[in-house]
């Protein structure tokens, strides 16, 4: 709350005007943020030979499980 505070008073606004300016702020990015692929981030992360990774994840998780 200190921070809030402070901050509000170097603005020159209430801290609840800080508060909502912040939410405004943060709402705006989150709609600009493209909704593609969520797992795009995680492309490339992973390089293997195997092709069937899915059809044997069950295997392959369980054998990481007990190293």
């Amino acid at each position: 709350m200190a921070e809030l505070k402070r901050e509000s008073e170097k603005a020159g606004i209430s801290v609840a005007e800080l508060i909502r300016q912040t939410m405004v702020d943060r709402l705006r990015k989150r709609r600009r943020t493209p909704r593609g692929d969520p797992f795009e981030v995680i492309d490339g992360l992973v390089r293997s030979d195997e092709t069937d990774l899915a059809a044997r994840v069950d295997e392959i998780l369980y054998k990481c499980g007990s190293l």
